[in-house]
C-alpha cells in the first residue's frame, strides 16, 4: 500500500522474521539437547526441518497462491503443527516445551483472537500425535541441563524482544498512516467544499450520497425553466469602474441564488447578467409544485430588485435597473452534457430556449410566463392574459401571461406593504418578520417617521 509516494510496510516481513528466530531456538535447544545426550540423537531429524520451515513457508503459499486470510490460516496451522512436533521430540521437558509454546501463543494471539488461538492449540496436539510414531510417547523425568534451560530461557526472551519491537514499530507506523490518511482527509474535505461551488448544492449532493454517477448521461424530465437578464445593464453601468461593477453584480447573483436555493431551484449556470434556473431535478416535488416554486421564487426576486434599486442609486448607479423574466414549464433533456474529461450539469429543449425568448419579450420588471406554467400556478398566483406573442426562434406564436402576484398579497387580505420613490424605498412582507425582529422595525420606521415630519423639504 502506498499514499502519495509514501510506502507503507505491514508485518508480513517481519512475521517471517520472528517466525525463523522461534524455529532457530527450537533447533538450537535440541542441538544443546542431544550435544548434552539429554535428548535422543533421532532429534537430529528435526533440525533440517526446523531450519528450512521459515524458509520454504513463503514458498508453499506463493505455490498455493491463496488469499491472505487464508495463509495466515496455513501459517497458524503449520505452525502448531511443527512446534507439537517438536515438543514431543523433546519429551515434553518442561523448560523447553514452556518455551515452545510461549513463542507461540505470542505469535497467534498477536495476530487473532481467541477462537484462532484454540485453533492453533489443537493442532499442536495434532502435531504431538503425529510425533508419536517417530519418538514415541515418554516424558522427560531427568533435570534439564542448564545450557538447554538458559538457551531456550534466552532464546524465548528475543523473540519475545523482537516481537515487541516490531509491535511498537507497527504501531508507529500505523499512527503515522492515520495520522497521513487524517490530512490528506482533510485536504479532500477542504478541496471539495471548494469545488462544491462550483455545482448547484444538489447535484452535488446527490453526487457524494451515491444517488449519481459523474458519467455523460442525460434524462427526459418536465421542468420548470427561469430566465431573468437586467434590462439595459451593459449600457446602464458602461461608466463604473470594473471592480465597482464586479462587486454590483457579485451582490446581485449571492441574494438572487439566496432566492433561488430557497425555493428548492437548481441554478444552472450565469451568462454574463442573466441567470438560468430551473426546478424539477435532481429533486422534484411533482410537476405543479415545482412551477409554483419557480413562479413564487421569480416574484419574490422582483419585490427584492425594488429593495436593490434604491441600494444601487445610493452608491452612484443613477439609472435604475430592472430585471425581465420568463418562465416556461416542458419537457427537456437534463444531465451531464460535454465530454469525459469536462462536464456540465444543464438542459437542453425547446422550453429551456423559450425561456429566454419570453424573458427578452417581457417589460422593465415583468415576469412572462407560457400557458403550460399558468395552469400549474393559477390557482395561487394571479396572472394577467397577454394574448399570443410571437418570439424568435418559435415557429408558432405562445399564449403568454404576465404574472401580478399571490392571490392572498391582494386586496384587504395583503401580507405586504411596499413603495418605491425617489429617495425613498420600503417593502414590508408581515408573513416572513419574525417576532423578535418586529420591535427593531416599528423603532426604525418611528426614527424615519420623527426625520421625515422634522425635515423641511423645499
Amino acid at each position: 500500500m502506498q499514499i502519495q509516494g509514501q510506502p507503507i510496510e505491514f508485518s508480513g516481513n517481519n512475521l517471517r522474521r520472528t517466525r525463523l528466530l522461534a524455529f532457530m531456538v527450537v533447533a538450537v535447544v535440541m542441538a544443546i539437547g542431544v550435544a548434552n545426550s539429554y535428548y535422543s540423537s533421532r532429534l537430529l531429524l528435526m533440525l533440517p526441518l526446523l531450519t528450512l520451515y521459515p524458509f520454504v513457508l513463503p514458498w508453499i503459499e506463493d505455490l498455493l497462491g491463496s488469499s491472505e486470510e487464508r495463509q495466515r490460516s496455513l501459517e497458524i496451522i503449520l505452525d502448531g503443527l511443527v512446534m507439537g512436533l517438536s515438543m514431543d521430540a523433546v519429551a515434553y521437558s518442561p523448560t523447553a516445551s514452556l518455551m515452545f509454546l510461549l513463542m507461540l501463543n505470542a505469535s497467534v494471539l498477536g495476530r487473532a483472537g481467541i477462537q484462532t488461538w484454540i485453533t492453533s492449540m489443537v493442532f499442536v496436539v495434532i502435531g504431538g500425535l503425529c510425533g508419536l510414531p517417530l519418538f514415541g510417547l515418554h516424558l522427560m523425568n531427568q533435570p534439564e541441563p542448564w545450557s538447554v534451560t538458559l538457551t531456550a530461557g534466552l532464546g524465548t526472551l528475543c523473540y519475545i524482544s523482537l516481537s515487541a519491537y516490531y509491535t511498537r514499530h507497527h504501531h508507529e507506523q500505523f499512527l503515522a498512516t492515520k495520522n497521513l490518511l487524517l490530512e490528506q482527509q482533510e485536504q479532500a474535505i477542504t478541496l471539495s467544499r471548494k469545488l462544491v461551488k462550483y455545482l448547484p448544492p444538489q447535484v452535488w449532493e446527490s453526487i457524494f450520497s451515491g444517488r449519481r454517477d459523474v458519467k455523460l448521461q442525460t434524462h427526459r424530465k418536465k421542468l420548470s425553466i427561469f430566465f431573468s437578464d437586467i434590462k439595459d445593464f451593459t449600457e446602464t453601468t458602461d461608466e463604473m469602474s470594473p471592480d465597482a461593477l464586479t462587486e454590483m453584480l457579485n451582490f446581485y447573483f449571492d441574494q438572487m441564488s439566496r432566492i433561488a436555493l430557497q425555493y428548492g431551484g437548481t441554478i444552472d449556470k450565469f451568462i454574463g447578467d442573466a441567470i438560468l434556473i430551473f426546478f424539477g431535478d435532481p429533486k422534484t416535488l411533482g410537476a405543479k409544485e415545482d412551477a409554483q416554486a419557480c413562479v413564487s421564487m421569480a416574484i419574490e426576486m422582483r419585490n427584492l430588485m425594488k429593495i436593490l434599486r434604491h441600494k444601487w442609486q445610493t452608491q452612484g448607479v443613477q439609472k435604475p435597473l430592472h430585471v425581465r423574466m420568463g418562465i416556461t414549464t416542458g419537457y427537456c433533456h437534463v444531465g451531464n452534457f460535454g465530454s469525459e474529461s469536462r462536464m456540465d450539469y444543464t438542459i437542453i429543449g425547446r422550453d429551456a430556449n423559450l425561456a429566454a425568448r419570453l424573458q427578452a419579450a417581457a417589460q422593465p420588471d415583468e415576469i412572462l410566463i407560457s400557458h403550460d406554467t399558468y395552469l400549474l400556478v393559477r390557482e395561487t398566483i394571479l396572472c394577467r392574459e397577454k394574448g399570443m406573442v410571437t418570439v424568435k426562434g418559435i415557429q408558432k406564436p405562445v399564449q403568454v401571461w404576465s404574472v401580478v402576484d399571490f392571490r392572498r398579497d391582494l386586496g384587504a387580505n395583503a401580507s405586504f406593504v411596499e413603495i418605491e420613490l425617489d429617495g425613498f424605498a420600503m417593502h414590508i412582507d408581515v408573513n416572513k418578520i419574525k417576532n423578535y425582529d418586529k420591535d427593531r422595525i416599528l423603532q426604525s420606521l418611528d426614527t424615519a417617521t420623527k426625520k421625515l415630519r422634522d425635515k423641511t423639504i423645499i
